[in-house]
């Protein structure tokens, strides 16, 4: 726990260790800026999400960086990353941002960088599978990563883990083979997820609407979720291999 009212405490927050990682970390001061808010003491939150902003600001420069020639965006950009950033980080629901927070701040700034191009009628130059190709136009560097899906399920078409909709049998029974291997999540959230995503073919920014979380939370429990799911199926696979083999 931060103490607020430690003398060297202004130092401490900008101190740095020798791997180069403040000593106080983000994700502590988000975890602090929460129970804050939990005892009422606005003095405190105030004080600590000036400091997060403070880090945060140049991140948020170099990632708005391809609006240079447009500063009025530029600023709205940097405006709506700050506000989504202390409303995320005094929500208590939120946890992709205290388990990996540097992920997490990129994720936010190309979200929202996606947001100010579209809104402004702006595209990127894509190849057949709809990844962008090149330099898009007025992304900088940086942010090309980012901003590549991680895998064909991001946005596009949908993986089936569960069933094969080629095969007359898996079809006919795709609905409660799902069923039962969805039983492997314990928690309803995760299943709800799985199945607004995997089965229900949703979009993430609806399946967020629904499981009342944040896009990056359900996104986060999702891929959590499904490679749980493919290490069970690959047990029972094993276990049913094993069992053959036995028997014969």
């Amino acid at each position: 726990m931060i103490d607020l009212d430690e003398p060297a405490l202004k130092e401490r927050l900008r101190r740095r260790t020798p791997e180069g990682r403040y000593e106080i970390s983000d994700i502590d001061l988000v975890l602090n800026i929460r129970v804050r808010q939990a005892e009422d003491n606005t003095g405190g939150v105030r004080k600590l999400c000036e400091v997060l902003l403070e880090r945060c600001a140049s991140e948020f420069q170099l990632r708005t960086y391809g609006l240079r020639h447009r500063p009025d965006l530029r600023e709205e950009a940097i405006a709506n990353m700050n506000e989504h950033l202390l409303r995320e980080a005094m929500d208590p629901t939120e946890i992709f941002m205290t388990q990996n927070f540097i992920h997490y701040l990129r994720c936010l700034c190309a979200d929202e960088f996606t947001r100010v191009l579209r809104q402004e009628g702006l595209h990127y130059r894509r190849d057949s599978e709809g990844r962008p190709s090149g330099r898009p136009q007025h992304v900088p560097r940086a942010l090309i990563d980012p901003l590549r899906p991680a895998s064909p399920d991001d946005e596009g078409t949908l993986s089936a883990d569960v069933a094969d909709p080629k095969d007359q049998f898996e079809h006919l029974h795709a609905v409660d083979e799902s069923q039962r291997i969805l039983t492997y999540l314990t928690d309803p959230l995760d299943r709800m997820i799985m199945v607004l995503r995997a089965i229900e073919g949703m979009k993430w920014n609806d399946i967020a609407l629904v499981c009342k979380r944040t896009e990056r939370t359900v996104r986060l429990r999702y891929e959590r979720s499904r490679s749980y799911l493919r290490e069970c199926i690959d047990r029972e696979r094993i276990t049913y291999i094993h069992g053959t083999r036995a028997q014969s």
